[in-house]
């Protein structure tokens, strides 16, 4: 008596492959630009972060010398992983964030540069923050205005900071 045993092949078909394929590929043009997206805004902190630091520690300065340029006015700020020792001069000069994707820069008020300023940081062209169009450029007054380029609408919250 001969019997014939029938044999099951078990796996997925060549159409089941390329459903997953087109299915894993849909999600990946979703969460792609998602991700870029929260990870642009994350990196922001760097440049909001370092402009609050350098302000503290020019309102100290402003304190003990009664004038923001004064030079005697030096404080220790990290620049780019690296510890630098900043002075008002430097930073009319520049000097790059601590992540290095923002430019750093000063300038005097209207009441000039011992009674008032205005700080910048402006994304580097060759930083990570390049290609963030919505927060190009974050500044902060003496007064403790707030500001970004391009501005907010009337009314609207400022999403930069």
């Amino acid at each position: 008596m001969q019997t014939t045993q029938q044999t099951t092949q078990t796996g997925f078909t060549l159409i089941e492959l390329m459903i997953a394929v087109a299915i894993v590929a849909l999600l990946a043009a979703i969460a792609v630009p998602n991700y870029n997206s929260y990870v642009e805004r994350a990196r922001r902190t760097d440049a909001t972060t370092a402009l609050t630091k350098i302000a503290g520690q020019l309102e100290r300065c402003y304190t003990q010398f009664s004038a923001y340029n004064n030079a005697g006015c030096t404080f220790g700020f990290a620049s780019n992983g690296a510890v630098i020792n900043v002075t008002y001069a430097s930073l009319t000069a520049g000097v790059v964030s601590e992540d290095g994707d923002y430019d750093l820069t000063i300038a005097a008020g209207a009441g000039g540069a011992t009674q008032s300023y205005v700080l910048t940081a402006t994304a580097r062209d060759d930083g990570s923050q390049a290609n963030d169009d919505t927060c190009d450029t974050f500044t902060l007054s003496h007064l403790g205005q707030k500001n970004s380029t391009p501005a907010p609408a009337a009314g609207a919250d400022n999403p930069c900071w």
